[in-house]
């Protein structure tokens, strides 16, 4: 680790991490402790106050330059302005059920995501973190400009990404769906993954790898929903309370799979490191797994449970 890149950073992305390292630890603290006290709403002032400042100051720095020094990041942006006037004008209202949700999605989005891309390689944060700027295990990294990773990435990457977050964040709220609808994101998910096992030559520990991530993955999900009653409703149909388990469970297969195939284009010969390629397999069934098994528990299957909980409501004459 070294903050030697930081110091010669631009005063903007310098501001910009003394803005978001501060957010990000009081988001996270905030997130975990107990809501309501003037502790939590001194703490959630501040950092709400730190996310707007954090977001103004991505304006000022250009270093991905995809559309007139612009780049997805800078939507991203928007997004956290608009999502922090939501949090506010919730809170006053007295709707914490939207407010927490927004919060959520507000801190997993603008923190989660925007930190995944500042961690690629060729980035500032990735050089502070790994101290990578000039060795000779990286060289095409270290020469590579800063936007190399965004720019080589085919344009339709980033409309499948706002595509994404607009979807875990809209299974945060309370929904009634038929079951067949409940089950279809995750059985896309777990095929993808299980497509790719099929077409590419994997080796014996990268199935091996998915294995276990697809155990484990369903195994957490059915633990994760064993309190929770199931809720049956006419016509097949289920009532799915929000959560944010999905929208980080997205992110986290968008994330692996990008990253896999920066690695790919810029740094294949970190692919061949122990575990390295077994990750990048594990992580996506991983969640996948994760979905699946919470959409089978949600629809009334769940092996963990000798007995599920469920409830049934009729409808209304």
């Amino acid at each position: 680790m070294t903050l030697e890149p930081l110091f010669n950073a631009s005063p903007a992305i310098q501001f910009h991490v003394l803005t978001v390292v501060p957010a990000a630890l009081i988001g996270g603290i905030t997130l975990l402790a107990r809501k309501g006290t003037p502790a939590h709403r001194m703490a959630g002032r501040v950092w709400i106050g730190l996310m707007v400042l954090t977001a103004l100051s991505t304006f000022l720095i250009h270093e991905i330059n995809l559309f007139f020094g612009f780049s997805p990041i800078h939507i991203l942006s928007l997004v956290v302005l608009v999502s922090a006037f939501v949090v506010v004008r919730s809170a006053r209202a007295g709707n914490f059920i939207r407010h927490q949700r927004v919060v959520k999605s507000l801190y997993f989005g603008g923190i989660g995501i925007a930190g995944f891309f500042t961690f690629m390689p060729g980035r500032i944060m990735h050089e502070v973190v790994f101290g990578v700027a000039a060795s000779e295990d990286m060289p095409a990294v270290a020469a590579s400009p800063a936007g190399q990773v965004a720019g080589a990435a085919p344009i339709w990457v980033w409309p499948l990404l706002v595509a994404l977050i607009a979807l875990g964040i809209s299974r945060m709220r309370d929904r009634e769906m038929p079951v067949w609808r409940l089950m279809l994101l995750p059985a896309m998910l777990v095929s993808s993954s299980l497509l790719t096992a099929l077409i590419g030559s994997l080796s014996g520990s990268s199935l091996a790898a998915m294995g276990i991530g697809l155990g484990l993955g369903m195994t957490s999900g059915w633990m994760s929903l064993r309190a929770v009653p199931v809720v049956l409703l006419a016509g097949n149909r289920v009532l799915v309370r929000g959560e944010v388990v999905s929208l980080i469970a997205i992110l986290v297969i968008f994330a692996s799979r990008f990253a896999n195939g920066a690695m790919v284009a810029l740094v294949p010969h970190m692919l061949e490191r122990p575990g390295v390629t077994e990750l990048f397999f594990a992580a996506p069934v991983f969640c996948a797994g994760v979905m699946a098994a919470r959409a089978l528990a949600q629809a009334g299957f769940n092996p963990l449970l000798a007995r599920p909980r469920q409830l049934t409501l009729e409808p209304e004459s």
